[in-house]
C-alpha cells in the first residue's frame, strides 16, 4: 500500500468512469480508463491519462474527419499532434509558414479545399501510427463542411480504449471514439 506524501493517508486507486481533458485545442470525454490514486484524509488526487500521445493522434484523427469547419486551435492541435513546427507543418501541407499562423490566429480562415487538404494530410501522416483509430480517405473527399454558428463550440469528443489486433500481449491497447468503436 502506498502512503499519501503530504499526509501519510493511504492512497486509494481508482478508474474514472468520466473525464474531460482539454488536449490543447481540442477537447476529449475520455470513458472508462483514466486512472485516479486519491487520498481520503487530505482530497489529494492525481489523474493519470494512459498513452495520452496516441489519445492526441487518434483524437486529431476524429476532429478531422467532423465537417465542422476547423477553428485555429484546432489546426495548431493538429501541428502539435504531428510534432512540426509551423514552418514544418507548412511545409507538409504545400503552405507558407506565414498562412500557417495565421490560420492558427483565426486572422484568417481556412479555405474550404485548403482545409479539406489539411485535414487529409493529418489524418495520412497519423494513420499508421495511431492504431486504434481506422481512416478511410474518402470521407473527407466526400465530405461537406459546415460553417458553425457564431460562438459554437465543438462537443467533447467521447473517446475509449480499444484492444488492437497485431500487437504485443502486454499491448494495453490504443483509443478509438466512442461511436467509431466497435
Amino acid at each position: 500500500m502506498r502512503r499519501c506524501t503530504k499526509c501519510g493517508g493511504l492512497i486509494l486507486k481508482s478508474v474514472r468512469a468520466e473525464h474531460t481533458e482539454d488536449l490543447g485545442g481540442v477537447v476529449v470525454k475520455i470513458l472508462n480508463a483514466v486512472q485516479v490514486r486519491s487520498c481520503p484524509a487530505c482530497k489529494t488526487e492525481m489523474v493519470a491519462i494512459p498513452d495520452l500521445d496516441d489519445l492526441g493522434r487518434a483524437t486529431a484523427i476524429s476532429r478531422a474527419l467532423n465537417p465542422i469547419r476547423l477553428a485555429g486551435k484546432e489546426v495548431k492541435f493538429f501541428r502539435r499532434v504531428l510534432d512540426m513546427t509551423q514552418a514544418e507543418f507548412a511545409k507538409a501541407m504545400d503552405l507558407k509558414a506565414e498562412t500557417v499562423s495565421r490560420w492558427e490566429n483565426d486572422t484568417r480562415g481556412v479555405g474550404g479545399a485548403c482545409e479539406k487538404l489539411t485535414r487529409h494530410n493529418t489524418c495520412a501522416l497519423l494513420s499508421k501510427i495511431a492504431r486504434g483509430r481506422p481512416y478511410d480517405p474518402a470521407d473527407i473527399a466526400r465530405m461537406e463542411l459546415v460553417e458553425p454558428e457564431t460562438g459554437y463550440v465543438v462537443p467533447p469528443i467521447p473517446m475509449v480504449r480499444v484492444r488492437v489486433s497485431n500487437v504485443a500481449p502486454n499491448d494495453s491497447g490504443s483509443w478509438n471514439e466512442m461511436a467509431k468503436a466497435a
